[in-house]
């Protein structure tokens, strides 16, 4: 009986970092695991890179959204300027199966006070209209 306990116990303990190890993880996180994502986002990056260098360290992240397009699956991930999502931030779509960046946006906006004067968004990759669909609802 003790021994059924202890394992209870030890199931309970290992349960937590189980699950936790099954999140998504941000590309920061995702791009140490996997060197295929990090060369794909720098390459992916590039035309912008200059004018943002704050894109080499990925900036505040969240964890991917996988989504479908054309049964084919994909990782969708995002970040923005550290202490300043709202003027820059882009959107990247990876492959995982092919472990290419495939698709992706980087937007930087202007403000007048509160109000957004202007909003120019550079596609990267090899965005096609399907993609930007795609991805629109990741953009701000």
């Amino acid at each position: 009986m003790k021994s059924l306990q202890f394992f209870a116990a030890a199931l309970l303990l290992i349960s937590p970092q189980l699950s936790a190890a099954d999140e998504p993880k941000h590309l920061y996180e995702a791009t140490q695991a996997d060197p295929a994502l990090k060369k794909a986002f720098a390459e992916l990056v590039k035309p912008v890179a200059k004018d943002a260098p704050w894109l080499s360290n990925y900036g505040t992240t969240a964890p991917p959204v996988d989504k479908t397009l054309d049964d084919t699956s994909y990782q969708i991930y995002w970040g923005c300027k550290p202490k300043d999502c709202i003027r820059e931030s882009y959107t990247v779509v990876y492959n995982p199966k092919t472990q290419e960046m495939v698709a992706g946006a980087f937007v930087r906006n202007e403000f007048d006070g509160p109000m957004v004067k202007n909003s120019q968004t550079t596609w990267l990759g090899k965005t096609d209209w399907d993609f930007a669909k795609f991805i629109g609802p990741y953009l701000y």
